[in-house]
């Protein structure tokens, strides 16, 4: 129907042109001239107005087969906007995303519509100034009724030609006019039916779906931190349980380590004197058997020597006995004198053997007691050496775990800080940030309220002026002023509309404005209570943990006073404490988790309220800029009015 009423009205507008220049050829040259243009421009907006319409139709088309949603819908949505006409695509695709603007207009057409009424006025002046000045000189030129005559039927039917441009200017103004009008009733048509499918399928990419989600996501964030509190309050109960698990992991290992330390050092009180015992044992079954081998050779020597001296007294009486009758007295005294001679002898040797005997006797005994005495120095070096080692390690111990501790304290009051001046310019940022938008908003309400009052007020007496014209023009103006009041009426409609549209939205506005604040003072409470307490358990543990810590140093300090040694029980004292410190860094890595996820959670939070008051100015600014095409809309009706009114007069004028 759209199609055929396009191709009638063209008609229409090219046969009265085609018409007026037939007229005109070979008669009129310049009025041929002034027609010729008056064609061209109307195939001008007849060209802009096809486009225009194919444009359109691939809107309908597309709205009219639209697929169904895949898994990736942006690449669905580009896919249906790549159907549409490239002037199209982007205003269908800011419309779908909830910005209002209207879809493009016509650009040449309205202004070639007043061109075409220009261009025919311009050919009836020109024909009328040539149709006087050809009635002048016939008047001038003879005083006879009949010459005169004569002379005036020329210019009269020049006159006559000349209003044919007219004629021709006003059919294609007119013919180009309602083809521009039926060109965007179809459009308007398509629109509505585009604003029906961003309701349909359309609505999860339009800014009010996403707002709505926003809230949601916003709602089910809140509803969320009272499970968070819980989990941060059950981790501190953790901790607790876990440092209390510590101190009493760390009791009993302290005095499993008190009883094995007892143990071993009575067990190595036994062996010392066990090996002491045995030491002097041995070395005295030692000295003995020395001993031994020297006496049975001296006995030895002793008897074999007596053997010898028997002999030899024996052969020396045999030898003798012949003589000793002989010489009894002589011989008496010779066998006491030998006699004594070898008694004097004998006793040497004896005193001699007695004397090497004692002598080497005194010799072991003082080798038994000279290794004696470095075996047990040696032994007693030894154990002032272990017990000096251990006492090192003792101190060691308890100076690096003062140190860990004073390093875990010193990390935690960091973090603490950390985080309170995180929250504070979190909380700052956001406040500033609610501020300025509240501001922001307050003066678009403020310079939206000046500007339409100032444009009301500066179009109240134009509008009396043109009503005051308007009245005055013939029956087809009152009918074209009829029509622009109608759609003055509902532009003034739609502006109300859109006024309290705006209204309801300042009011969401101020509501969400008011939730956002008591939703960040209610988180911020929540997480200043929850800072508080964490902090106040971490160092409460770091308290009790010191406390245990310096304990159980003092307690080993003791027991390194009374007992000396046990490396090993020091070794596992040591992964004792390692496990614990290794819990601890657990416990601490899992609460700085917590908190990082804490920090993640409130700054999405405070993105997607920045978000959500970006989206709320849009729609404002939205409102705004529908507020300005529409009084833009109401200055060019008003504007096509003085210049059809102006029209009318002229036609009236040289009727």
């Amino acid at each position: 129907m759209t199609r055929l009423f396009f191709a009638i009205a063209f008609t229409l507008g090219a046969a009265a042109i085609l018409w007026m220049g037939k007229g005109f050829a070979g008669s009129d040259a310049l009025a041929l001239l002034v027609t010729t243009i008056i064609g061209g421009v109307y195939l001008l907006g007849i060209v802009e107005l096809f486009q225009y319409r194919r444009a359109t139709g691939s809107l309908t088309s597309a709205l009219q087969d639209i697929p169904e949603c895949g898994t990736d819908p942006a690449g669905w949505l580009e896919a249906w906007l790549q159907r549409l006409d490239p002037s199209l695509q982007n205003a269908c695709r800011l419309r779908i995303e909830g910005d209002r603007g209207g879809l493009p207009a016509p650009v040449f057409t309205p202004y070639l519509v007043g061109l075409l009424v220009m261009l025919g006025l311009l050919g009836t002046f020109i024909g009328m100034v040539e149709t006087l000045g050809g009635a002048v000189l016939a008047l001038e030129g003879s005083t006879e009724l009949e010459s005169i005559r004569a002379g005036l039927a020329a210019p009269i039917k020049g006159l006559g030609v000349a209003f044919g441009t007219s004629v021709a200017g006003v059919a294609a103004s007119a013919m180009l006019g309602l083809i521009s009008t039926a060109c965007r009733r179809e459009r308007m048509l398509a629109t509505r039916q585009l604003d029906r499918a961003i309701a349909g399928p359309f609505r999860e990419f339009s800014a009010s779906f996403q707002r709505q989600a926003t809230l949601q996501v916003m709602q089910q964030q809140a509803r969320d931190l009272p499970a968070v509190a819980e989990r941060l309050q059950s981790l501190a109960t953790d901790l607790e349980r876990m440092g209390q698990h510590i101190g009493e992991q760390l009791r009993g290992e302290q005095q499993q380590f008190h009883n094995s330390a007892s143990a071993a050092y009575t067990e190595l009180a036994a062996s010392v004197g066990e090996s002491l015992r045995d030491s002097l044992a041995r070395a005295g079954r030692e000295a003995g058997e020395a001993i031994q081998p020297l006496v049975d050779t001296a006995m030895a020597e002793l008897q074999r020597g007596s053997r010898d001296m028997q002999q030899q007294l024996a052969d020396t009486a045999s030898g003798q006995l012949a003589a000793f009758r002989e010489e009894t007295t002589a011989g008496h005294n010779a066998v006491l004198a030998a006699f004594d001679r070898t008694s004097a002898a004998w006793s040497e040797q004896t005193l001699a053997l007695r004397a090497s005997m004692a002598e080497a006797m005194q010799a072991s005994a003082a080798e038994l007691a000279a290794n004696t005495a470095t075996t047990a120095r040696e032994l007693l070096a030894e154990i002032g050496r272990v017990m000096r080692a251990t006492e090192e390690l003792v101190q060691a111990r308890e100076a690096s775990e003062r140190a860990w501790l004073g390093a875990q304290q010193e990390q935690m009051a960091q973090l603490t800080s950390a985080l309170r001046s995180e929250l504070a310019e979190l909380r700052a940022a956001e406040e500033s940030g609610q501020l300025a938008a509240v501001a922001r908003l307050a003066e678009l309400e403020a310079a939206v309220a000046t500007h339409l009052a100032d444009l009301g007020r500066g179009l109240e007496e134009p509008m009396q002026r043109l009503i005051a014209t308007a009245s005055e023009t013939p029956r087809a103006a009152a009918e074209v002023i009829s029509q622009l009041r109608a759609e003055i009426s509902a532009n003034i409609e739609r502006d109300q509309q859109m006024l309290e549209q705006r209204a309801q939205v300042m009011a969401q506005l101020n509501t969400l404005a008011d939730a956002m604040e008591s939703t960040a003072g209610r988180q911020r409470e929540a997480i200043e209570q929850l800072v508080s307490a964490s902090s106040g358990t971490l160092q409460d543990i770091g308290a009790r943990f010191s406390e245990q810590a310096d304990s159980g140093v003092a307690r080993l300090t003791e027991v390194a006073a009374h007992f000396s040694g046990g490396a090993a029980e020091l070794a596992s004292l040591g992964e004792a404490f390692n496990a614990g410190v290794e819990l601890f860094n657990a416990a601490n890595s899992k609460l700085a988790e917590n908190l990082a996820r804490i920090e993640e959670s409130m700054e999405a939070s405070a993105t997607r309220s920045d978000e959500q008051m970006g989206y709320y100015i849009a729609q404002a600014r939205e409102i705004i800029n529908q507020s300005m095409l529409s009084q833009q809309g109401i200055i060019e009706d008003l504007r096509r009015l003085g210049e059809a009114s102006l029209a009318a007069d002229a036609r009236a004028g040289a009727g």
